[in-house]
């Protein structure tokens, strides 16, 4: 389970093997550290060192976020991962393993865009045949771009000299993907495509708001696990860019957020009059980004079906991944299988 604090001037606390929450009218919230995942901090809010040490002490980490995106994670220090496995994660960047790992990443990022739009194209065979028929046509050409990057052959041993074009598979995936979710998000939201900086559009605002969240969540499982979250493969490296995280996430975008925001949009929980503009930028009001986070949160803490067959939360299942990627790494499995979401 998550604890969010949201509120201005609150004060987070440690009390005896739990932690408080006073608010700048006097109310107090307590929260025992029992199947505790985070804390997430997104408003003004003082925090003892004593509530820090508890959270580091039983391996909560701690998320802080300002105008919808996280600007810091205090994360505890973890004794079972390894430098073997760091050591292993970098030298395959030099290998045949970092063009394996980031090709394997747009795959799974192409098959679960693929299961979006084919299970709304379901749904609309009977109501909406035309727009059914249109998304079984995005459907059909990311099925085209993931057979063709499967075949495809690399013309460099290293990812340095593909990733370009790996980013262009990708790029092509994406484009048919957003083109499929404007067909069935309500006109009435202006969605016209993903524009990310800033986002134009109360679906962009979602979106890129989700995902920021989303991040932290990959960053806790990729550390957990002993993980490099600075070292990815797909995403080139750059300083304060932690692309293994970018790299993973590629996996949990449309389970994890695309699905939420198109079922709040089309069962009216949110509406046009929940966003405002603010500058080039349009934003959730507070009342909609608490709503928003809320499900969000739940949807990480439900059961999903991992690989067609095992019960897990979401949050586990990312934590799955990571390990998954450390046995690949350190030799132990013989392949990474991408993760992909079953209806």
């Amino acid at each position: 389970m998550s604890m969010v604090i949201d509120e201005h001037g609150s004060r987070l606390g440690k009390s005896g093997r739990s932690l408080y929450v006073k608010t700048v009218d006097g109310r107090v919230v307590k929260r025992s550290m029992y199947n505790l995942n985070e804390v997430i901090v997104a408003a003004n809010c003082s925090i003892s060192t004593q509530a820090i040490e508890l959270l580091a002490l039983n391996g909560v980490p701690l998320v802080l976020i300002k105008r919808g995106t996280p600007y810091a994670i205090l994360h505890p220090f973890f004794h079972h991962g390894t430098v073997h496995t760091r050591r292993e994660q970098l030298a395959a960047y030099l290998d045949h393993r970092g063009i394996y790992l980031a090709r394997t990443f747009v795959i799974g990022s192409m098959r679960n865009r693929r299961s979006i739009l084919q299970y709304f194209a379901n749904n609309r065979q009977q109501s909406s045949p035309n727009i059914a028929e249109r998304l079984e046509g995005h459907v059909t050409d990311i099925r085209n771009i993931e057979a063709e990057l499967e075949t495809w052959t690399p013309r460099s041993e290293r990812i340095d000299g593909v990733r370009s074009e790996l980013m262009g598979f990708e790029a092509h995936a994406a484009k048919s993907y957003f083109a499929g979710l404007k067909e069935i998000i309500p006109e009435k939201f202006n969605f016209d495509g993903r524009e990310r900086r800033p986002p134009k559009d109360p679906v962009n605002s979602l979106l890129s708001y989700g995902y920021t969240i989303l991040y932290s969540r990959i960053l806790t499982a990729i550390a957990a696990c002993g993980l490099e979250p600075f070292a990815g493969f797909l995403h080139a490296d750059r300083s304060g860019k932690p692309s293994l995280v970018l790299d993973m996430v590629e996996e949990f975008r449309q389970v994890a957020v695309d699905r939420l925001v198109i079922r709040m949009l089309m069962l009216k929980q949110l509406s046009p009059e929940d966003f405002v503009a603010d500058g080039t930028r349009v934003i959730m009001s507070d009342d909609a980004r608490r709503k928003f986070l809320s499900e969000l949160i739940e949807g990480f803490n439900s059961n999903i079906l991992h690989k067609g067959k095992k019960q897990m939360t979401m949050t586990q299942a990312m934590v799955h991944q990571a390990r998954g990627l450390v046995r690949y790494l350190i030799g132990k499995e013989k392949e990474y299988q991408p993760y992909v979401f079953r209806w």
